[in-house]
């Protein structure tokens, strides 16, 4: 019985080559750019700086490979870095756009607490 329950599940994982382990890098770049529920919490949490180190190590694997991989694997590459780095670019405009607007409030409030100490 055990051996027909990790026949099943050798099935069921993908195999490994260049564009499935693409794809668990990406993928998981993407969930960290959406954001992930911290189970405590239930924050969203965005961890932008492990976005990075993932197009950082896809950058590197394109370095690495170059010349090396066929055509689809190349195209793969350059079309989900791409993508990547695109979201990268979209979460940090949004996050800096949020801390502009907050910003200003936070000033108001503090010219009003010093108003009130006068």
């Amino acid at each position: 019985m055990e051996e027909n329950t990790t026949q099943e599940e050798a099935q069921q994982i993908p195999p490994v080559d260049f564009i499935s382990y693409l794809t668990n890098l990406v993928e998981t770049g993407r969930l960290y750019l959406e954001g992930i529920p911290n189970p405590e919490t239930n924050e969203v949490v965005i961890n932008l700086p492990l976005v990075k180190h993932i197009i950082d190590t896809i950058e590197m694997l394109e370095e690495k490979t170059k010349g090396n991989l066929t055509a689809p694997e190349a195209n793969f590459l350059a079309n989900t870095l791409y993508e990547l780095r695109m979201g990268y670019v979209r979460a940090i405009s949004r996050q800096e756009t949020a801390e502009q607007e907050e910003k200003p409030t936070e000033e108001i409030e503090e010219e009003t607490s010093t108003e009130k100490r006068e």
